[in-house]
């Protein structure tokens, strides 16, 4: 029996990833869910899992001591930060890390993003890949076996991020990406990746870049949400440009 420990499974890519793991593992795999509050878990959901055999326990990055409690006699930990940025995100790494060094966890997986692997120093990393740029040299140099997926761009967030300026800003699609594509993926199919990490399909020691596949320019996403809506939004502008000069009756 081999046990492995998926934290975050109550988040949104958590989640995809622990269906995913409850749905491919061996029948006599040891596996455990980590929430940080477990109603935050739907009750049926939480029940699914438990009906294929999976435990569902709570614990927090916070916490080192009920950490290394779940982590004991784990083959492999995948973790996946929270949405803190700067210290509190680090420190929560370092802790994950340490609690798996301490009790013996042999791999670490890790859910990082796209830049991550830059060779400058970190204080010249971009803002977005530069807590991850930290965690990923935490983890090598843990001495910990380990398995990286650089995640990029979340196609889910397209209208969580943009939908919201359509009556801010004379119903004009604003973005900041100058014309360049992105290969936007669903995080759907990331947390299957992640699930499947966690489960040693694939040699450790390696990082994977997770993608879509193809570069789409957010215009062409636009239009294309227009066409299922039926919404009449206007491809015009920069970003910049409504920081400059702001439509009329907005200050």
């Amino acid at each position: 029996m081999v046990k492995y420990v998926l934290t975050g499974a109550d988040g949104n890519l958590g989640g995809f990833a622990a269906d995913y793991v409850a749905e491919i593992k061996n029948t006599d795999d040891e596996i455990v869910f980590t929430s940080y509050k477990l109603d935050s878990v739907p009750a049926e959901k939480k029940a699914a899992w438990e009906a294929k055999g999976v435990k569902v326990v709570p614990a927090t990055y916070d916490d080192v001591d009920t950490l290394k409690k779940v982590f004991e006699g784990a083959e492999a930990v995948a973790f996946i930060s929270t949405w803190l940025i700067g210290d509190g995100r680090r420190n929560q790494a370092r802790n994950v890390i340490k609690a798996a060094k301490e009790t013996g966890v042999k791999r670490i997986c890790y859910t990082s993003f796209v830049g991550a692997g830059s060779d400058k120093p970190n204080e010249e990393v971009p803002f977005l890949p530069r807590d991850h740029h930290f965690v990923e040299h935490e983890i090598y140099a843990s001495g910990l076996d380990y398995n990286i997926q650089r995640n990029w761009l979340y196609q889910d967030n397209i209208p969580q991020f943009f939908a919201q300026s359509w009556k801010f800003t004379e119903d004009r699609w604003l973005v900041n990406s100058h014309g360049v594509p992105g290969a936007y993926v669903a995080r759907e199919d990331c947390g299957r990746v992640f699930g499947a990490l966690l489960l040693g399909k694939q040699e450790k020691n390696t990082v994977v870049d997770v993608t879509g596949p193809e570069p789409v320019l957010d215009k062409d996403v636009f239009d294309w949400m227009n066409s299922l809506s039926g919404y009449k939004a206007d491809n015009g502008g920069n970003l910049a440009t409504l920081v400059a000069c702001p439509p009329s009756g907005q200050k």
